[in-house]
């Protein structure tokens, strides 16, 4: 199966996938939990629903591709005959997804905050579903555990777009940003990373799976990653904030340099996560 081209097709639609999702479920909290102002808010929950229209796109394409990785090709992506198979295997997580990307779109189109976090939490919920926790012999509290960490995840990666000190925001909303997200962010950060080394610890089998095996040392690189978006978030906390209220000029130059090589730890992380469910699994050397 290493060697199968259809997986370099699987592997872009994953990574679209897992990309639009944390994007659709972190905008949506971002405007729903109030960390931003009402004149934010709104033009916010258009772009959660922009990343969930594209979410649903690349839901639709993961069941083709999948379908064709059925039935052998690309050219059998839409063959009615094994798509019963294909939906027996996710049907469930697609329609949550579906569900929770359609709830952020009626948010964006209405402004409804409450719908905005039903939407997240429906398409974090959908994670819990598919994967490889579901293959464990016991899952027990895993599915849920990768739902609120893709949550967590998603209310981070959000950071670099929401909080970013453009020209048009004015120093005194930026600040109130900031410390809103801190506000959420100190307690749900500490918790994202400990459900990330537990799920490691579980999927890989413990210190032999994780050191011995490719799926290992990919759930270990993306900890590393994790680690260094910590250092970078601790710094914006800590440091930059304060820069933030006592110079904003150079507060928001260090803003905008903490967040841009976020955004690339970001970027990083979901290609490993991407690579991780595409190329290798569990139990995989």
């Amino acid at each position: 199966m290493a060697g199968d081209p259809i997986l370099s097709w699987l592997f872009v639609v994953r990574f679209g996938l897992n990309a639009t999702a944390l994007l659709a479920i972190g905008l949506a909290l971002h405007a729903g939990l109030g960390i931003l102002a009402p004149t934010d808010r709104r033009a916010t929950l258009k772009w959660a629903g922009a990343a969930a229209l594209g979410l649903l796109l690349f839901g639709a394409a993961r069941l083709a591709v999948l379908n064709g990785q059925m039935t052998g090709g690309l050219a059998d992506a839409f063959n009615p005959e094994t798509f019963a198979l294909t939906w027996l295997t996710l049907g469930d997580a697609s329609l949550t997804l579906g569900i929770g990307a359609g709830a952020i779109l009626v948010a964006a189109l209405t402004g409804i905050r409450l719908v905005a976090v039903a939407g997240a939490l429906g398409v974090a919920s959908a994670f819990a579903l598919t994967g490889h926790t579901q293959g464990l012999e016991h899952p027990g509290l895993a599915p849920a555990a990768v739902a609120g960490h893709v949550l967590i995840a998603g209310f981070w990666v959000a950071a670099p777009l929401t909080l970013w000190p453009r020209h048009a925001l004015g120093d005194a909303v930026l600040l109130e940003h900031l410390k809103r997200f801190s506000a959420i962010a100190m307690a749900a950060i500490p918790v994202l990373v400990g459900l990330g080394v537990w799920l490691a610890w579980v999927l890989a089998g413990g210190p032999s799976g994780l050191l011995g095996t490719a799926y290992g040392k990919l759930l270990l690189a993306k900890l590393a990653v994790t680690l260094v978006a910590v250092a970078l978030g601790a710094l914006n906390h800590q440091i930059v904030t304060g820069m933030v209220e006592a110079a904003p000029a150079r507060g928001r130059t260090w803003l905008a340099r903490t967040l841009s090589t976020e955004a690339v730890v970001f970027l990083a992380a979901v290609l490993i996560v991407s690579a991780a469910t595409t190329f290798t699994g569990a139990g995989e050397h």
